[in-house]
């Protein structure tokens, strides 16, 4: 359940009401009274949500005027007051696309918790693949952050927002450049320290031992490093990942985190690559760029399903605010702030220069009086 709160201006109010009660068809619908604006609330099922927010937009709330909020309903008493729906085959988002973006664009930001998650993920990584460790390979694979990016470049794409496309972008981008780093690093250390363990790789990719280093830079559809299993892999979980975030079931990334499995053959790459670098293993080089191209095709298609998805969940193109949006809200701030805030010295005195003092009751018989007699 979901509440929706709108803000109209008076005059918008009326209109808006009547469209919401025939149209919307939402029979309890409260109206509160500010000092400029009507607040109108009512609450709907959650599949209702999108519906809601395009036919409000069609009308001209929140694009030519007002405000729209929806708001998450934890519980509601009395339960069972709405009318049970048979199940449909609903293919249109549970949450309406602005929510959606919100969602997305949380995801794609870049933080210090985000780097922070990226680096440990593509340590873990690391450890998994040398030791080839799946549990620990699994494990980074949930701390991973690579997910969230490459649905802002996906749905910055299908609604049309150049900010969220170029963030996600970046964002994905710094994201990889830490895990190819960490694999650098780690390679380093290993060439130092225990150089054997490029002899030990190139021995299980020569017998054709499957580890979870060769694995991921392994021959599959001749020439490419990737099998049609990493291709369905991807494209499944692209399309899965967006089917998630549309309805608002942020618990599937877990699973799809797993299954889509970026950073693993991020670290994998650079790992590899200066690992047989150093160590004059034309194996271990690759090893290194096959696992780019896995992972470099993981994220294309990944893209592409989660773009497709979108739009058969029929996710359209945010409207932006009008500019008679723009300027009647912030005439009204302005307007505002002149009635309820003190004014500066300035306006202070042009307000007394044009706004006359109050006469009393002789002064005004006496200035009547004068009146009278220049008439006469």
């Amino acid at each position: 359940m979901k509440q929706v709160q709108i803000v109209v201006p008076f005059d918008k109010t009326e209109a808006v009401y009547d469209f919401i009660l025939d149209v919307l068809a939402v029979k309890n619908i409260m109206k509160f009274t500010s000092d400029n604006a009507h607040l109108l609330q009512f609450r709907i099922p959650d599949e209702a949500a999108s519906e809601t927010m395009e036919k409000l937009k069609s009308r001209g709330v929140g694009v030519e005027y007002g405000f729209i909020d929806i708001l998450d309903l934890k519980a509601s008493l009395p339960r069972g007051t709405e009318e049970v729906k048979e199940a449909t085959l609903q293919r249109e988002a549970t949450l309406a696309v602005e929510e959606i973006y919100e969602n997305v664009k949380d995801l794609s930001s870049l933080s210090f918790d985000f780097i922070a998650f990226t680096i440990f993920a593509a340590v873990m990584a690391g450890f998994g693949l040398v030791q080839n460790n799946v549990t620990i390979i699994v494990a980074s694979m949930l701390l991973s952050p690579l997910m969230g990016p490459m649905l802002g470049v996906a749905l910055g794409y299908v609604v049309q927002d150049r900010n969220l496309f170029v963030k996600g972008t970046v964002n994905e981008l710094i994201s990889l450049g830490l895990s190819l780093a960490v694999g650098f690093v780690l390679a380093l250390l290993l060439a130092l320290l225990d150089p054997s363990v490029m002899t030990l790789v190139q021995d299980d990719f020569n017998n054709g031992v499957v580890t979870e280093i060769t694995r991921r830079g392994g021959l599959g559809i001749l020439p490419l490093p990737f099998s049609s299993i990493d291709i369905g892999v991807a494209i499944f979980s692209g399309a899965a990942v967006a089917i998630s975030v549309t309805k608002g079931d942020m618990s599937s990334l877990v699973g799809v985190a797993i299954s889509a499995a970026l950073m693993p053959p991020a670290v994998n790459a650079s790992l590899m690559v200066v690992l047989g670098a150093l160590t004059g293993s034309a194996v271990g080089v690759t090893i290194g760029v096959n696992s780019f191209l896995l992972l470099a095709m993981n994220i294309v298609l990944i893209d592409i399903a989660a773009i497709i998805m979108f739009r058969v969940k029929r996710l359209t193109v945010i409207a932006d605010k009008s500019a008679t949006w723009t300027a009647v809200t912030e005439f009204r701030q302005t307007r505002s702030a002149s009635l309820y805030h003190v004014t500066s010295e300035n306006q202070a005195g042009a307000a007394a220069k044009f706004t006359p003092a109050p006469t009393t009751a002789t002064e005004a018989a006496e200035e009547d009086k004068s009146t009278e007699g220049k008439a006469s």
